[in-house]
């Protein structure tokens, strides 16, 4: 569960892009979220059960993998099944709910600090030293102090 709260939304660091300004407050209602990324292993499970294709994991690697190349409605699509499956309300978030979510408290340029670091995130290039070309497994990483996984926010 992420907790009710107020944060300044948007380009706060500056250095952004024009649709992250103004920086303006939003304040959200207690929700709950998913700690990990969802994974081919799952989304192929919904796929192969409704008949959807899957989606290309463009070689990275699927698995525990974080599922990419879905579509906004796809996403929406898993999240209707999910709770047809569970008997529970599964959604996407907000824009403003995952931004919160992803800066837990802070406004640093990520949820650790202002500097990208070590292996803290997995990211393009030599620029924080991680050891994966593409994705890593989700749960990789350290969590944020809401517990969730994968949500550097930048």
């Amino acid at each position: 569960m992420i907790p009710a709260g107020s944060f300044r939304m948007g380009d706060i660091q500056g250095g952004g892009d024009s649709d992250e300004q103004p920086v303006h407050s939003v304040s959200v209602g207690q929700f709950a979220m998913g700690k990990f990324e969802v994974t081919f292993a799952e989304y192929d499970k919904f796929a192969d059960a409704t008949g959807r294709s899957k989606p290309s994991d463009s070689g990275w690697g699927r698995g525990n993998r974080p599922v990419i190349n879905v579509s906004w409605n796809d996403a929406t699509a898993y999240t209707e099944w999910l709770s047809s499956q569970t008997g529970k309300q599964y959604r996407l978030p907000t824009e403003a709910e995952w931004e919160y979510a992803a800066r837990a408290g802070t406004e640093t340029k990520y949820w650790w600090g202002n500097d990208i670091g070590t292996n803290k995130a997995n990211c393009y290039g030599d620029d924080c030293g991680d050891s994966f070309e593409y994705t890593s497994d989700v749960g990789y990483f350290a969590d944020n102090k809401f517990y969730l996984y994968c949500t550097q926010y930048n």
